[in-house]
């Protein structure tokens, strides 16, 4: 139990990360601020960790809780691949995760992760989670500090019900560099840079964009 001058176990480094999946292609984002309350701990920290040539994972909410999930995951992907000698498929890789999740459900991460990579049908896939490992699939998901602002405009431009052209690799590209500065100039824990990785079967490509400063 939590108690007056302890640390608290569950702070909350801010950030935002997002993925969009397309027919064979999924972006993958996030941020490169890490905060804690009012103060700037990091402007250069990548919240995204490749796990294969065509798999990342995102995540965003205590740090030290996400560095930790993550070193996991690719360990017992590593371990996987050593063990069967092929990459561990994205299905797989998401029940993985949610078993880890699972796991630590007396004592949760205070990590929003989103999985996001190239199904075995070669199409786009993303998978988000709640702190106990229930998941789903979804055609977008932003989780972090800006998800109640880009949530509901991913929504719009690229929901089910949505009337906007069709989903290009250039268009859903386009639409989470917008988002993200936006997220910039509307929610002070997002910020510094955003680095986008595009997923296909043959690759993983990395681009990086600069967004605006807060001296705070």
């Amino acid at each position: 139990m939590w108690k007056p001058g302890k640390p608290d176990l569950y702070e909350n480094n801010g950030g935002t990360v997002l993925a969009i999946a397309g027919k064979d292609f999924v972006v993958i984002g996030g941020d490169t601020r890490l905060s804690s309350g009012c103060a700037i701990l990091s402007r250069t920290q990548t919240k995204l960790c490749p796990l294969s040539k065509q798999m990342v994972v995102a995540a965003t909410g205590c740090w030290c809780d996400a560095v930790s999930l993550t070193n996991l995951l690719k360990v017992k992907q590593q371990g996987y691949e050593n063990q069967h000698h092929k990459v561990m498929s994205i299905e797989s890789m998401a029940q993985m995760l949610s078993v880890v999740q699972y796991q630590r459900r007396h004592l949760p991460y205070n990590v929003s992760p989103i999985l996001g990579g190239i199904d075995q049908d070669g199409q786009g896939a993303v998978f988000s989670y709640d702190c106990i490992g229930h998941f789903v699939r979804e055609s977008s998901r932003v989780e972090g500090t800006a998800v109640g602002i880009l949530q509901p405009v991913l929504d719009n431009q690229i929901g089910e019900t949505s009337e906007q052209p069709a989903l290009t690799k250039e268009r859903a590209l386009a639409i989470a560099k917008d988002a993200f500065i936006t997220a910039a100039q509307s929610d002070m824990f997002t910020g510094d840079s955003v680095i986008i990785n595009v997923i296909t079967k043959d690759s993983i490509k990395v681009e990086k964009m600069q967004l605006g400063k807060d001296e705070f």
